[in-house]
């Protein structure tokens, strides 16, 4: 997210400037742990010949006598190490405005190992299934079809050398991208604060489920669209009431980093 603001922001522009980069950075940061994790678990194992034990990560990743599925999962998880790496790196204005050929490359990398992803996630859903029950899976189900279409509009808006769609367009499209990590910052940040509360463990069902899906594939697309009417109306409310929000989730984040790193990936990766 960004946007031109006064020389002199007001306090209403401050206050959106600092919840939009405290937003930010938490993503970043957590982008990083994960990236971390997923080398570590996935690549190592992949690297070593001992692909069953993807299953230590995700009871639902290697499956015997599957080697296509096995396949779309190992392809999966590689490019969206080399998809989260870069993401991120085109939002920030002083790469997209200083290195424009990077922006470039870089954009078109992503766009394209986003639509695979994408693609490999849903077949994995309709071939393999995984936790949860039809609303969770429809979710998911629903930000490949956002990254899809953002993909294709984005493209046309940049053909068209229409700049500002085109930007719409990839933050849509790196939004929904970054769900899957939404979802798992967000339910693990419940749990660290109050443990399984709404949450059938036995199937990965029930309403904090829910909840979470809908804050993590729905909502940050809502948020944007909040950040774009208040920028475009320069409302002075509505950019405190959202970088205030944007600080809240950050918070959040935060806690929900802390929760799946010292609850699952850390235990994932170093104990037995």
């Amino acid at each position: 997210m960004s946007a031109q603001f006064s020389t002199t922001p007001s306090l209403s522009e401050k206050t959106l400037i600092i919840g939009t980069r405290l937003w930010l950075s938490c993503l970043i940061l957590a982008q990083i742990i994960f990236i971390t994790y997923l080398m570590l678990g996935y690549g190592l194992a992949s690297i070593e010949n001992r692909i069953e034990d993807w299953n230590k990560f995700n009871n639902t990743a290697y499956v015997s006598n599957d080697t296509l599925g096995n396949f779309f999962y190992g392809l999966h998880v590689l490019l969206a190490i080399v998809m989260i790496a870069g993401g991120s790196l085109q939002l920030i204005p002083s790469i997209r405005n200083r290195f424009i050929s990077f922006h470039r490359l870089n954009g078109r990398l992503y766009l394209s190992l986003a639509c695979v992803i994408s693609i490999a996630g849903m077949y994995l859903i309709l071939v393999r299934g995984t936790v949860g029950d039809l609303f969770l899976h429809s979710m998911t189900f629903f930000s490949g079809l956002v990254v899809l279409s953002s993909s294709f509009f984005a493209i046309k808006a940049i053909r068209g050398k229409d700049i500002k769609r085109h930007q719409t367009w990839a933050i849509r499209l790196f939004l929904a991208a970054n769900g899957v990590l939404f979802f798992r910052l967000f339910i693990f940040g419940w749990f660290l604060l109050f443990g399984p509360l709404g949450v059938n463990t036995s199937d990965f069902t029930g309403p904090t489920v829910y909840a979470v899906s809908i804050c993590s594939y729905v909502l940050p697309l809502l948020i944007f669209e909040w950040y774009r009417y208040a920028i475009r109306n320069n409302s002075r409310k509505s950019k405190v009431s959202l970088g205030l929000v944007l600080s809240l989730i950050s918070l959040i984040f935060l806690t929900g980093l802390i929760g799946i790193t010292m609850g699952n990936w850390y235990p994932s990766l170093f104990e037995e």
